[in-house]
């Protein structure tokens, strides 16, 4: 066996140990899925672009709407069906207002809803 060969099994043998990278994004993923939730409804923004990037990739179906208020009420709509709280995600400021109509309504209908909103880097 080559020197060579030697130090990339320890190289990979150490980036093997090292524990995953733990972010804000993986925390609101994780805690989504021990929750039950299998859907997000979402406008997409830069906000949230990468969260939403990460989910699909750890198994949570994306639906995008084109409107905050239409993806508020389909998230409103699979809590009452499904029991779980349907789950919206907006950019900040328009975008949360235009889906915050739409969890005032489920609130009224005690249906079970919860409201994401992105925001960006501020300096």
């Amino acid at each position: 066996m080559s020197a060579v060969t030697v130090l990339n099994n320890q190289a990979t043998a150490a980036t093997d140990a090292e524990p995953a990278l733990t972010d804000g994004f993986q925390l609101v993923i994780d805690a989504l899925k021990l929750n039950g939730i299998e859907n997000l409804y979402v406008v997409p923004g830069i906000p949230i672009s990468d969260l939403l990037r990460m989910a699909q990739g750890e198994g949570l179906r994306v639906i995008s709407f084109r409107h905050e208020q239409n993806a508020g009420n389909a998230a409103a709509i699979a809590g009452f069906l499904t029991k779980k709280p349907g789950v919206c995600m907006t950019v900040s400021a328009p975008g949360f207002l235009n889906g915050l109509t739409a969890l005032a309504n489920a609130t009224t209908n005690c249906f079970p809803m919860i409201l994401i909103s992105g925001s960006s880097e501020r300096e």
